[in-house]
């Protein structure tokens, strides 16, 4: 069983997420939000653990420091601003609110309907920033909900199984692209439908090896290359696309 608790190194103000499992080396990761993760061998002493993190604190700082420079923070969604969809820019236009009006891909346009603001800018530009977020969680909830069917009946050819989501949420995510609980139930990031299909897919094809397997242990990245040969790859490639597009 995988232990895992939140540590503090002696003598410093640095937090970690602390993790033993089936490796046979110590190693250190840090996430572009700067948290640190450190996992060890089962019975390796812990005197040892503070001492790797100790020795790694100047590259702990160096590489916040990066992140911190690279993150910024996502740009509202105004009039004229480029936002992506599937991996292809649009820019957005607004346009006035009819009835039953629905945003639409035109072109290489966003058209989003909008209540006339009159001249206050600040309102308009609210009402652009609402409208998207609505369009961009509709939109998501439709992309990914079906791909995600696409890949779970894959899924269940490939590991020959019944294992199925129990329920899909698609909401505004800060930290994670998507998670898993051990009922089955999956919530995945709005911001997702930002990507290319390929990357999507990484997402989704590692949420449904969770629905098998709950840690990150040699089964469970067992599982996730025979269902995606290149999820290492893909991998890497969401990890540089989240330190290119703040969220």
């Amino acid at each position: 069983m995988l232990e895992e608790k939140h540590l503090v190194l002696p003598g410093s103000d640095l937090s970690f997420l602390f993790q033993r499992d089936g490796c046979r080396t110590l190693r250190m990761t840090i996430r572009a939000d700067g948290s640190v993760t450190v996992k060890a061998p089962a019975r390796l002493p812990m005197e040892d653990v503070f001492s790797f993190v100790r020795s790694r604190l100047d590259w702990v700082r160096t590489k916040r420091e990066f992140f911190a420079l690279h993150r910024g923070e996502p740009a509202p969604a105004r009039e004229g601003e480029r936002v992506l969809f599937l991996g292809r820019p649009f820019i957005i236009r607004a346009v006035s609110a009819q009835r039953n009006a629905r945003a639409r891909l035109t072109g290489g346009a966003l058209e989003l309907p909008c209540l006339r603001q009159g001249n206050d800018e600040q309102r308009a530009s609210r009402a652009v920033e609402r409208a998207f977020q609505r369009w961009r969680l509709d939109a998501a909830k439709l992309i990914l909900g079906r791909r995600l069917a696409r890949l779970e009946r894959t899924a269940r050819r490939v590991f020959g199984d019944e294992a199925g989501v129990s329920s899909l949420t698609v909401r505004s995510l800060r930290r994670r692209w998507g998670s898993c609980s051990v009922r089955g139930d999956i919530t995945l990031a709005a911001q997702l439908i930002a990507m290319p299909l390929p990357l999507i897919d990484y997402v989704l094809c590692h949420e449904l090896c969770h629905l098998r397997v709950m840690n990150h242990g040699p089964i469970f990245h067992a599982l996730l290359l025979a269902l995606l040969p290149d999820a290492e790859r893909r991998k890497r490639l969401i990890h540089i696309w989240g330190l290119e597009h703040p969220r």
